[in-house]
Order: structure tokens, then C-alpha cells, then sequence
């Protein structure tokens, strides 16, 4: 709206109607956001530091429970640990991790799952908004030793130093925040050991009820979806969400599904969107999806189709195609 764009314009194809937003207990799910956030690249992805403008707009009080949860916290690493194990509560897209090796931390993003279109904005958006949070724990901004992005710079430098309080690295191979270990062991200011307990009782019964009120089994397909490249086990999402596997498996089979057929259905799914609309090669594809091989994917692809998809691809003349 700032921008100047109608709000009927940034809310294209999301399903969302412009009068729902004056609603507190809307919940908007993160495909209706990835399309908004594609209607806003869309409209003003020529704008300089466009990422960086939409993460400082978040604070930790945008957050709700989260953000209270993360103030309470007795240090900066218990924070920034219940904000990663939470993280599918949050505005983020990124897949964050926090990484420790020789006295060096680093605040990892990873935005290769999403569409192209809209990496950069996304890794701009979630990297501010992260620097935006650890100011407001601490009341002043804890010193990076190096900021870096896999893009080029979309915005002067002025912008990313103001934000930063460091010059970043552009064209990198990770979307990176490194930082001396030692201010991870910084108690916050606010910390309360009581309130952080009940905040975090409050966010594990908001994230078992966002499972349940879709069905587990349609969580966890959305899980896949936005990580299909690694195709993660289901112990280590059970792990990632503090519950066993047995019980995982279990909820899944009392919808009448598992694991692998949900992995089995997201790959298919997928497998024919990538073939037919983006112009991929079947290598390509094969990586996107997790396959070990090409030969691997285009074995589960014959006994979903019953023919190659190369083959799959000749029935369909009027769709990309590449060799």
C-alpha cells in the first residue's frame, strides 16, 4: 500500500478478500502469502531494497506468543533455539538453522525450495527481519562478523549497512548472519523463566492444533512440499517437532495414509508440474525431488504413468519442453 499499489492488486489469486484482513483471527495459509509476496515482486521488485523495507517492519511484538516467548528467554541461544523449533509459526519462508564451529555462529537461510521469482526478496525479508528481532531482545545491535547473500546487491549499499551495521557479501554460496559464538550465552534483559515455560506450553498447543485442525497428514505434505529437494526422513521431522516417530506414524495411520505414500504423492504431484510448466530437464527435476539419480526418478515415474517422461512429456505438445 505504500508502494502505491491497490490492495486489490497485491491480493490477486490469493483467495484473500480485502475485507477479511479487518478480521484479528484470520488465518491465512502460506500459499495464499507466497502468492501476495509474488504479486508484490511482481509489482515492485524493481523497487531498491524492497526485502530489506518488508523485514524491518516486523518486530517481535508482530509475532504474538513467539515473540513474548523470545523475550522471556534466559539467554540469546535458548532464544533463538524455541524460535527455530517454533519456526512454522512465523511470517518466515526461509529455512533457518543455527550452525556452531571454532567460536563462530552463523544464522543459515535457505530459500532454494521456493520459486526463483521470489528468493531474493524472501532472503532479504527473513534476514532483516532476524537482525529486527535481536535488536529489540537486546536494545542494541549485537556486532556481525560478516553478512552474506547468494544474489547480487538489490539496493544501494547505504541500505544493507543500515540494517547490518556491515557491509554484505553478495553472490555467495549461503544466505548468511556469522557472528562471534559468545553472544549466544548473553542472558536477555527481560528473560523469566516462568513466562518462557508458559510461553513455550502456549506455542507446542498452537502447533499440535495447526497439525490437527488440516489432519497430520496434511501438515506433514506441507512440510514435503517446502522440502522435497532433501526429502527429510520421518524420524527427523518427528525429531524437529519434539514428538517420536511411532507417534507420527501412528496419527498417520489412523488418517489412512504414511509417510511413504504422502512422499510418493508430493513427488508425483510436483514431478508433473516441474516436466510441464518450467522447462526442466529430467535430471533437473530428478535433483529437485530428492532422487539419488535420474535413473531412480524416472523408474518411480514409469510406474506412475506407465511410460517415461520423456514420454509423458510427447503427449503433451503444447507444454515447454528441454532436452
Amino acid at each position: 500500500m505504500r508502494l502505491g499499489s491497490p490492495l486489490n492488486a497485491l491480493l490477486t489469486g490469493s483467495s484473500i478478500l480485502p475485507a477479511q484482513l479487518a478480521d484479528p483471527h484470520l488465518e491465512i495459509d502460506p500459499d495464499q502469502e507466497l502468492q501476495v509476496i509474488h504479486n508484490l515482486v511482481r509489482l515492485h521488485g524493481k523497487v531498491p531494497g524492497l526485502g530489506l523495507m518488508a523485514g524491518s517492519e516486523y518486530h517481535l511484538t508482530t509475532y504474538g506468543i513467539w515473540g513474548y516467548a523470545l523475550i522471556t528467554s534466559p539467554t540469546f541461544r535458548q532464544a533463538v533455539e524455541l524460535g527455530l523449533r517454533y519456526l512454522d509459526l512465523t511470517f518466515a519462508f526461509s529455512k533457518v538453522e543455527l550452525k556452531q564451529s571454532a567460536g563462530v555462529a552463523s544464522i543459515v537461510l535457505s530459500v532454494d525450495h521456493l520459486p526463483p521469482a521470489v528468493r531474493a526478496f524472501v532472503a532479504e525479508r527473513d534476514s532483516s527481519a532476524i537482525q529486527v528481532l535481536q535488536r529489540e531482545l537486546f536494545g542494541v545491535s549485537l556486532p556481525l562478523r560478516a553478512m552474506e547473500f547468494t544474489f547480487a546487491p538489490n539496493a544501494p549499499m547505504s541500505q544493507y549497512e543500515a540494517m547490518f551495521a556491515c557491509v554484505p557479501q553478495f553472490n555467495t554460496e549461503f544466505n548468511r548472519a556469522t557472528f562471534d559464538e559468545q553472544w549466544l550465552n548473553l542472558p536477555l534483559p527481560k528473560s523469566n523463566e516462568t513466562s518462557a515455560k508458559f510461553c513455550e506450553v502456549q506455542l507446542e498447543s498452537l502447533l499440535s492444533r495447526r497439525m490437527q485442525r488440516g489432519g497430520v497428514s496434511a501438515w506433514l505434505r506441507n512440510k514435503l512440499l517446502a522440502d522435497i529437494s532433501s526429502s527429510p526422513s520421518l524420524a527427523q521431522i518427528a525429531t524437529d517437532h519434539f514428538m517420536t516417530e511411532r507417534t507420527l506414524r501412528r496419527r498417520l495411520t489412523t488418517e489412512g495414509t504414511s509417510y511413504r505414500d504422502l512422499l510418493t504423492e508430493v513427488r508425483q504431484t510436483m514431478a508433473e508440474e516441474l516436466l510441464t510448466s518450467t522447462g526442466l530437464s529430467v535430471s533437473e527435476v530428478s535433483s529437485r525431488l530428492g532422487y539419488s539419480s535420474p535413473s531412480a526418478f524416472i523408474h518411480a515415474f514409469q510406474k506412475w504413468h506407465g511410460c517415461s517422461p520423456r514420454q509423458f512429456l510427447d503427449t503433451r505438445p503444447e507444454q515447454v519442453k528441454r532436452d
